[in-house]
């Protein structure tokens, strides 16, 4: 055992254990069902992120390997239950990433590479499929697993943090998003042009991509991999699991998106996006939409996906036409500019900034949100002060 680790898993079980944060689970609970009774608040963040630009390397013990991993994950959770007013419960499992038989072309049959574009680190996807024979090259996902590797990994994690916390995996490779492997495999600029030139091809790339998805995930569940809790995560933070569907697509929430189509026209997204996120999203229990451009086009054709529940209400999408094509029958999530927040808002502005949002969203259930926060430089402050504030405007 570890005793270091062994004191950061009794601190998180205690947590997680407190009235305060099986409360916290309740109301998320009652927010999916609809039946909450004020708007919750949200900062999803980042352990990485946290660990780099709030904690900084001076703060932790251990610097490589599986332990520096699980440090970093209790410490972040620790540290914002203990600094962040918001409403995200503390959950007791200790989160891992399976282990999968390697093979950069083991998935679909090619290998997606990048191409470095500058040496900081940018880089371009190279898509395989440069003409449409290129498909027939390809294969659907199968899923596997290395039993032995993920055993091994377990047996570690429990022996480093004295069994306190339970052991659990992510084990989804693929996500919930058709048109993004599209979009990797075809490119998007060459897409663009596809939808003109040969609409036929793309519906025959999005199928097939679409298939081997269902195919996979039925093969994930079939193999006793799939867990109802490892599909929330930074979005749908709790939810009631149906007795007996915890191990069931069917008790599981989906995570579609297609936000690499934002340039495409609500009937081009209509054509060529919906009816394969609607065969994805029919496979679960609840569908969360995210999408980070403006939906307010095309949020009437979204409306339609099977089991939608909870629908991003990103900065740039204005809340009146999504509330009218949506109304009551989905929760929202109502996001604050994460930019403005940290580095241009004073504080004044992000208050006028909250109650504005919570205001727009007034008589649906909604979560004012703060995510995609992939930098806090030295203003970690901001962060406490914007959970405070937006606690405050929901009352």
């Amino acid at each position: 055992m570890d005793s270091l680790l062994v004191d950061l898993a009794t601190g998180a079980r205690e947590i997680s254990e407190s009235r305060e944060h099986l409360e916290r689970r309740r109301l998320w609970a009652d927010f999916h069902a609809l039946r909450a009774p004020r708007a919750l608040v949200s900062y999803g963040m980042y352990a990485h992120v946290w660990a780099r630009d709030i904690a900084g390397p001076d703060a932790f013990h251990h610097q490589t390997g599986l332990a520096r991993a699980i440090e970093i994950q209790l410490r972040a959770r620790i540290w914002k239950a203990e600094n962040v007013a918001d409403d995200e419960p503390v959950l007791p499992p200790l989160w891992l990433t399976a282990p999968h038989p390697p093979g950069a072309d083991r998935l679909w049959g090619v290998a997606l590479e990048n191409v470095r574009t500058t040496p900081l680190g940018a880089y371009k996807p190279a898509p395989p499929i440069r003409q449409p024979e290129d498909l027939d090259g390809l294969h659907y996902p199968p899923y596997e697993e290395d039993a032995g590797a993920q055993r091994a990994l377990k047996e570690e994690a429990l022996e480093l943090t004295g069994g306190i916390l339970p052991v659990r995996f992510h084990t989804d490779e693929l996500h919930f998003g058709p048109f993004e492997w599209a979009v990797r495999m075809r490119g998007m600029d060459n897409l663009l042009y596809d939808v003109y030139d040969n609409p036929a091809f793309v519906h025959r790339l999005v199928d097939f991509v679409t298939t081997g998805m269902e195919r996979y995930h039925k093969a994930r569940e079939a193999a006793g991999a799939v867990e109802a809790e490892a599909s929330w995560g930074f979005h749908m933070y709790y939810d009631d699991t149906p007795p007996g569907l915890e191990g069931s697509l069917k008790g599981c929430w989906a995570y579609v998106h297609a936000q690499s189509s934002a340039s495409l026209s609500p009937a081009m997204y209509a054509e060529f996006v919906q009816p394969y996120n609607e065969r994805i999203a029919s496979m679960f229990r609840r569908v969360y939409y995210h999408g980070c451009e403006d939906l307010s086009a095309k949020c009437a054709v979204i409306a339609k996906l099977p089991n939608l529940r909870l629908f991003h209400v990103s900065p740039w999408t204005p809340m009146e036409p999504v509330l009218r094509e949506l109304g009551g029958s989905v929760a929202y999530e109502v996001h604050a500019h994460p930019t403005n927040v940290l580095f241009a808002n004073t504080p004044e502005e992000t208050r006028r900034e909250l109650r504005r949002l919570h205001s727009e969203a007034s008589g649906s259930q909604h979560v004012l949100k703060l995510c995609d926060v992939e930098t806090v430089d030295d203003r970690g402050e901001a962060l406490k002060r914007w959970a405070a504030e937006a606690r405050e405007a929901v009352g």
